[in-house]
């Protein structure tokens, strides 16, 4: 079928919906077999794993045996990562709402610094799991990675930021298709916009090697496209 026509179009359409719609329905099934506690934490992993291969440009490849083979291999170790940050963000919501001192000025400044945590774990929130399923690395090393990206890409930071400010306002306004496939598309869209990110500060790095190799300096390397 030509893809250029309106009829391929809609079956390229109708293709993405049901994988989509495919992928959410493995997320909540997988949550609720490991009985939510155990179960959202590899769920999510192994729905970032498929929304990898995705953005990497495969195409048509069997959706099932890739999540459940990042739920299964990973289930300790993405349990271990969620209910860190779950806990983390619990203690952040209650300190936010219920911590007081007596002096006004040493209030607002404790105020202000949970704020300011507050923000960066959101931040780091974009990053983690993209981080998780694309590397190697240690649960610290993640957090602490994806702390940096946000703060050492602050564009690509605010390209995420948007796309998720425009999602969370698709979902409250039609809020029957967040059930649907509200996680899976919101995952595929922070999946997406972090792989390039990725794959421009490998790209940076490659050249910052080259650069060590041929006695560049850095601000040469930085200035060439």
């Amino acid at each position: 079928m030509n893809s250029d026509s309106f009829m391929g179009r809609f079956y390229q359409f109708g293709e993405a919906v049901l994988f989509l719609f495919y992928v959410n329905f493995l997320w909540i099934v997988f949550t609720l077999l490991g009985l939510f506690f155990l179960g959202i934490g590899p769920s999510t992993v192994a729905m970032f794993a498929v929304f990898r291969k995705w953005s990497m440009g495969e195409q048509g490849f069997a959706v099932f045996p890739v999540f459940w083979k990042s739920y299964r291999e990973e289930f300790l170790k993405a349990n271990g990562l969620f209910w860190l940050l779950f806990l983390f963000g619990m203690m952040l919501l209650v300190n936010l709402h219920y911590f007081e001192v007596n002096d006004p000025t040493i209030n607002l400044l404790v105020k202000a610094t949970f704020i300011l945590t507050a923000i960066l774990y959101g931040l780091l929130l974009l990053y983690v799991f993209p981080l998780y399923v694309h590397y190697d690395r240690s649960i610290g090393q993640y957090i602490k990675n994806a702390l940096l990206i946000s703060l050492y890409q602050p564009l690509r930071t605010m390209y995420l930021l948007a796309a998720c400010f425009v999602l969370y306002y698709l979902w409250v306004t039609f809020s029957v298709f967040l059930f649907l496939f509200g996680p899976s598309l919101t995952s595929l869209v922070v999946m997406w916009i972090c792989y390039r990110t990725f794959i421009r500060i490998e790209y940076k790095q490659s050249l910052l090697e080259t650069s060590k190799t041929n006695g560049m300096s850095e601000g040469e390397i930085l200035s060439e496209k």
